[in-house]
C-alpha cells in the first residue's frame, strides 16, 4: 500500500485503497484543519505535495472549483478530495497558533461548522428615521427595546433564536438546534410579529403622534452553522449564501409595499399550508437572475400543543384557555387565539368573551369597569361603552353633555371629531365551560 509522510509531523501511515488523505489522517490521528467535516465545501484543509504530485489522483470539479477561489498552485491540493497511488510526502498547512489552537478545541476532525438547511428569519422597521429624528436618544432607546421585546418573545415562543441586532433590524433564525417544523414557525413569527406591531401602533399614536411599520422576508436554505468568536463573545450562528438572500428578500417589501415576503425555496417546503395574498417575479441586488417572492396572508399551522387544546365543532374552533379556578382571583384575562387578543371575563360565574382590542382606538379592555346592571363594560381609556353580550355600542367615547351641545355649534373640536367618528361594536365570541377549562368559540373558516 502507497505510504503518506505527514511533516511536520514527521509520520508515516499506509493509505488504504480508495481512501483519501484526510481519511488517512484522521484514521491515525493526525490533527487536520477541515471545517465543514471533509464534505468538499471549504478549502481549510488544503495541504502541500512536496514529493509524488504524480502519484496523486487527479483534481475532481469540485476541488477545481474550490481552489479558483483561493490563491494556490499546482502542489496544493484537498486533503478531502485526493487519493494516493505511490508514496507522498505532504506537509499540513497549520501556519500559525490560532490554526493550532482550531484543531486542538475542534478535536481529531478538525469540523469548525456543519452545512444545514435553516429557516433565516430578516426583519427591519419602516419610517423609523423619521419617526425618531425628532425624538431624544432616550426615547429611541426607550421605543427600540419596547418593540424589540415583543419582537424577540414572538420568535422565542415560535421555536426561533434571534441571532442578530443590525440597527432596528433583527436576525433570527429556526431550526439551528434541529427544532421541528422550522419553516412554518418561521411564517408564522413573522405574521404574529406584524400582528404585535398593529397592536403597538396605538401606543406610538398616543404617545408620538406617529406610528411606524415592519417587513419581514424569509429564506429556506443550506448555511454553514458553527461557533464564531472567542472566549465569552463565542456563539453559535449560521454563515452563507442562504442569509444573504434572506436579507434581499426582506428588501424587497420596500418595492412591493408588502409587509411580509418569504422565497420560493420557502414557499415550495410549506406551499399546502400558506394562504397567498400576491406573488412576483423580480430581480434582487446581488443574485443572479429573477427570482419568485411570495406575499404570505396566513399560515395554517398549529404546534402539537395548540392541536391539543383546539377542537371544531359544527364550523365553529374551540379554543381551550384556562381553568375555572383561576378566575376566582382574576376575573379579567387575555389570551391570543389565532393571533387575536380575546378578553375573557367572569361576570357573577358567567363568562364573556371580546376582543380584547377596543375599536375606536385599539387599546387594551383589560382592567376596564364592568357594570352589570346595564351589562356594559366601559373602556378604561376614553370610556367608550359596549354591550359585553352582544358587542354592541352603548356610550361612544363619553363626553358630558355640555361638551355635546358645544359640539354641535361648532364651539368643541373635540366632540366634533367625536360626532363624526364611525361608532364600531366590539366583536364578541361563543364561550363554554368544559372539564373544568373555558372554552372560547370562533367560527372557523
Amino acid at each position: 500500500m502507497p505510504k503518506i509522510d505527514f511533516l511536520p509531523d514527521n509520520k508515516i501511515y499506509e493509505s488504504e485503497q480508495g481512501e483519501t488523505i484526510l481519511r488517512t489522517a484522521a484514521r491515525n490521528g493526525i490533527p487536520h484543519v477541515n471545517a465543514c467535516g471533509g464534505e468538499g465545501k471549504c478549502t481549510t484543509c488544503r495541504l502541500l505535495i512536496l514529493e509524488g504530485i504524480e502519484n496523486c489522483s487527479p483534481e475532481t470539479e469540485t476541488e477545481l472549483s474550490l481552489k479558483s477561489k483561493v490563491h494556490t498552485t499546482e502542489e496544493f491540493r484537498l486533503a478531502c478530495q485526493t487519493t494516493v497511488t505511490g508514496d507522498i510526502v505532504v506537509r499540513r498547512l497549520v501556519l500559525n497558533k490560532e490554526d493550532i489552537a482550531s484543531v486542538s478545541q475542534a478535536g481529531v476532525s478538525g469540523r469548525l461548522g456543519e452545512t444545514k438547511k435553516i429557516a433565516i428569519l430578516f426583519s427591519d422597521i419602516r419610517g423609523f428615521t423619521p419617526f425618531s429624528e425628532k425624538l431624544t436618544p432616550y426615547d429611541v432607546v426607550f421605543i427600540l427595546n419596547r418593540y424589540f421585546n415583543r419582537m424577540v418573545r414572538v420568535v422565542e415562543e415560535n421555536h426561533g433564536t434571534v441571532d442578530n441586532y443590525i440597527g432596528d433590524g433583527m436576525v433570527a433564525i429556526f431550526g439551528l438546534n434541529n427544532e421541528e417544523h422550522p419553516v412554518q414557525h418561521a411564517v408564522k413569527s413573522a405574521l404574529d410579529m406584524c400582528a404585535e406591531m398593529d397592536d403597538m401602533k396605538p401606543y406610538l399614536k398616543t404617545m408620538y403622534g406617529q406610528d411606524f411599520d415592519i417587513g419581514v422576508g424569509i429564506h429556506w436554505g443550506e448555511a454553514v452553522v458553527g461557533d464564531i468568536g472567542a472566549g465569552r463573545s463565542k456563539r453559535l450562528t449560521a454563515i452563507g449564501d442562504a442569509m444573504n438572500f434572506a436579507s434581499r428578500v426582506e428588501s424587497a417589501n420596500k418595492q412591493f409595499q408588502s409587509r411580509v415576503l418569504i422565497s420560493e425555496e420557502t414557499h415550495n417546503e410549506i406551499q399546502e399550508t400558506l394562504v397567498i395574498k400576491d406573488f412576483m417575479r423580480t430581480n434582487l441586488p446581488g443574485i443572479e437572475g429573477r427570482v419568485t417572492l411570495y406575499e404570505i396572508e396566513d399560515i395554517d399551522f398549529s404546534s402539537d400543543e395548540e392541536k391539543d387544546n383546539e377542537r371544531i365543532e359544527e364550523d365553529v374552533l374551540w379554543t381551550k384557555c384556562s381553568e375555572i379556578e383561576t378566575f376566582e382571583e382574576n376575573k379579567q384575562q387575555v389570551f391570543k387565539i389565532k393571533r387575536e387578543d380575546i378578553l375573557i371575563v367572569n361576570i357573577d360565574d358567567y363568562f364573556f368573551a371580546l376582543n380584547d382590542k377596543c375599536p375606536h382606538a385599539y387599546l387594551s379592555l383589560e382592567g376596564s369597569d364592568i357594570d352589570v346592571q346595564n351589562e356594559t363594560i366601559a373602556c378604561r381609556w376614553h370610556k367608550s361603552a359596549f354591550c359585553y353580550k352582544t358587542g354592541e355600542v352603548r356610550e361612544w367615547m363619553k363626553i358630558s353633555n355640555f361638551q355635546k351641545m358645544l359640539g354641535k355649534v361648532g364651539l368643541n373640536a373635540e366632540a366634533q371629531e367625536i360626532a363624526k367618528m364611525e361608532k364600531i361594536p366590539v366583536d364578541v365570541y361563543r364561550t363554554k365551560i368544559q372539564d373544568g377549562f373555558i372554552w372560547v368559540g370562533m367560527e372557523s373558516e
